[in-house]
């Protein structure tokens, strides 16, 4: 019966712990579903169950006590024609009809070794909530992506640091 439950708890642990480490820092580092990707986050986030947040995401985290969202989008880089410039125009316009986009001003950040560019805006959803919103928009070796992070509006100051750190440790493995 011991060894059963000793087996029971093992699995329980393996399984929980299948895509996140934590370190000594109070971070956390979380895998994408792929294993390919990785972001470190701190104390609250935990990845939710896949297609939560976007069908079409390779990590989702949230921490819900404090209605803070994290996504990254990632597409390899064989299946576009595309520079990652024409990839960026392209998911912007993409973008700018999901979130009825008309004031967003680019701008340049380092997302570990990447250059990227991202965007910044409030949108009001079909239920009337003002979301706080920020894309990256990324090239590594291999992927183009997007890193979508959001909370709402009326948080934008006391989150948007935060999400500016979160998305410096999202790295291609």
């Amino acid at each position: 019966m011991k060894k059963i439950l000793g087996l029971i708890l093992c699995t329980v642990l393996v399984l929980t712990g299948c895509n996140s480490t934590s370190n000594n820092s109070d971070k956390t580092t979380y895998n994408s579903y792929n294993n390919i990707f990785s972001v470190e986050v701190g104390k609250g986030w935990q990845q939710v169950e896949k297609g939560t947040l976007n069908s079409s995401a390779d990590i989702e985290l949230a921490d819900l006590k404090n209605d803070k969202y994290f996504v990254a989008l990632m597409e390899n880089k064989a299946d576009f024609e595309w520079t990652y410039e024409e990839y960026m125009d392209n998911t912007i316009k993409s973008n700018a009809s999901t979130y009825d986009l008309e004031d967003y001003e680019e701008k340049d950040i380092k997302i570990g070794e990447y250059d990227c560019k991202y965007i910044e805006f409030k949108s009001t959803s079909e239920t009337d909530v003002n979301t706080f919103i920020q894309i990256y928009y990324v090239e590594t070796e291999n992927y183009y992506g997007q890193l979508l992070t959001w909370t709402l509006n009326s948080k934008k100051d006391e989150y948007k640091d935060e999400f500016i750190s979160l998305v410096q440790t999202f790295g291609e493995k």
